[in-house]
């Protein structure tokens, strides 16, 4: 081939110019250009461990300590310089573990009973503290948390009671390990069984309650669990409460051990798959409080969708769920991380920003502190993800929030898909099981460019299929803010 002269005089000065606009090209977006985090300032001699979080409809904020106190916010929302004000409104709980208002009162549950509190004089301190409900078993061993209430569109409050981790000390009727729907009235019943530590509980759009669970025994990583009534959820220790009067099901003979999660759905009595596994670092370690995004588009293009917290590694994750031959499945992707302690408790705020409760109770999490409150707030951006991922009789539709490069998604290592199951047994936890790579046959794109199918060969229900994007830009050329997803498989459509 022949340069030209002009060709030899122009290519470094092409070459140069190239350079410096690579230099100056605007940076990647990053998750704090959509959603900011915003710490609220807390009085120095306060250590605000929040276990729970109640907004109150005059724009105030009531927080639970894990120590056992109410405190409730005034100018919640106060930004440096100015900051918000605290007064302490009850006090003497025993380690408080959520927090709900209604009419007037606060509920919440203490590790022996479901107490009612109000202030009747008003003078802005709690002077009546009623038992609203108690009568399950309680003895010294720590891991006997309760975690709720959350009430539901019936006026129930729902709770649910960490398994005491093999300790024989719980009074034969503990029900430690089930979930407890309390009616109006204070009467309560066991729902279902089965949970290790069930620390979140959240409703759906729909009113579905669903509760996340730890990675431990009988977990092989955190999951996101559907409460109906007469479910076995998977763990061991609440089969010791199936003979008592009121149980919804009966597990008589020894959990079989060494199955893969598909195997003990099939051979397991009561036992119903979790909708949705976070696998173990890649979507956190210890998963914790549930929300809803009921904010109408103020938070953002995730209407109805699930935000759930962690704690170990300080963030919050995102879920998509859909029902599938009578059960809810679905994918969960990363959000949010950075936060300055360990996510325990989110609610949403009167301006349609999240707030987030933090505590680690001691245990390592990330982040700068051991405890506090922050405000997760949507800056009005949109950022380009998968904003939903659902299961087709022969692959996934993904669903975008902005328009893709169809030629993008289809590119050689593009797109990459893998599936893998969890040991089901008594041993803490598992490594991912029988990892297959998927082969996705193809892709279709909409003519909008807001949607793709992929067509794939060997899905595997019972399989969490694990879906990465590192090649996909938009129709304006930005990659995705998170370029992961994983759908729980329980049953192909």
């Amino acid at each position: 081939m022949v340069i030209s002269p002009l060709t030899r005089i122009l290519s470094p000065l092409v070459f140069a110019v190239a350079i410096a606009s690579a230099a100056h090209a605007a940076p990647l977006p990053t998750e704090d250009d959509y959603y900011r985090i915003a710490t609220l300032a807390t009085p120095p001699d306060l250590k605000l461990e929040v276990s729970g979080i109640a907004p109150l409809p005059d724009g105030r904020v009531a927080v639970a300590i894990r120590k056992g106190e109410i405190w409730i916010i005034e100018n919640p929302y106060a930004e440096a310089p100015a900051e918000p004000k605290y007064q302490r409104f009850a006090s003497g709980l025993h380690e408080p573990l959520g927090l709900a208002y209604r009419e007037g009162a606060f509920y919440v549950v203490q590790r022996s009973e479901l107490t009612k509190i109000r202030d009747t004089d008003g003078d802005g301190v709690a002077d009546e503290y009623l038992t609203f409900a108690k009568g399950w078993g309680v003895t010294g061993n720590y891991h006997e948390y309760a975690y709720g209430p959350v009430f539901d569109r019936e006026g129930n409050a729902w709770l649910t009671l960490n398994c005491s981790m093999g300790k024989k000390l719980v009074p034969d009727d503990a029900w430690r390990g089930w979930s407890l729907k309390v009616h109006p009235d204070g009467t309560w019943e066991p729902v279902s069984g089965g949970f290790r530590s069930p620390s979140g509980l959240g409703f759906n759009s729909t009113g579905d309650l669903f509760v996340t669970d730890q990675q431990g025994n009988w977990f092989g990583s955190g999951p996101l669990l559907h409460v109906e009534r007469g479910v076995f959820h998977g763990h061991a220790d609440a089969l010791a409460y199936c003979k008592l009067p009121g149980a919804t099901f009966r597990i008589d003979s020894p959990l079989p051990q060494n199955l893969k999660t598909p195997q003990a759905v099939e051979q397991v009595p009561h036992y119903q798959a979790p909708a949705i596994w976070f696998p173990y670092r890649k979507m956190g370690m210890s998963c914790t409080g549930i929300l809803s995004d009921s904010t109408g588009g103020k938070f953002g293009p995730f209407a109805d969708q699930l935000f759930v917290g962690d704690f170990t590694m300080s963030l919050i994750t995102r879920v998509y769920l859909e029902k599938v031959k009578g059960h809810f499945q679905g994918a969960c992707f990363p959000f949010r991380q950075g936060f300055q302690s360990a996510v325990f408790r989110m609610e949403w705020a009167a301006d349609g920003s999240m707030l987030v409760g933090e505590t680690n109770r001691g245990w390592n999490s990330l982040g700068s502190r051991a405890f506090g409150l922050q405000r997760l707030i949507w800056t009005g951006k949109t950022p380009f993800e998968v904003q939903k991922m659902e299961a087709l009789s022969d692959g996934f539709r993904l669903t975008f929030t902005a328009p893709i490069a169809p030629d993008s998604i289809k590119a050689p290592e593009a797109t990459k898909l893998s599936s893998f199951t969890y040991e089901y047994h008594s041993t803490y936890g598992s490594d991912e099981l029988d990892v297959q790579n998927l082969n996705i046959q193809s892709i279709e794109v909409a003519p909008d460019g807001l949607s793709a199918k992929l067509t794939v060969e060997g899905l595997r229900a019972g399989y969490v299929h694990e879906l990465h994007l590192p090649g996909l830009r938009s129709a304006k050329g930005q990659p995705l803010l998170h370029d992961a997803a994983y759908y729980t498989l329980n049953a192909i459509p």
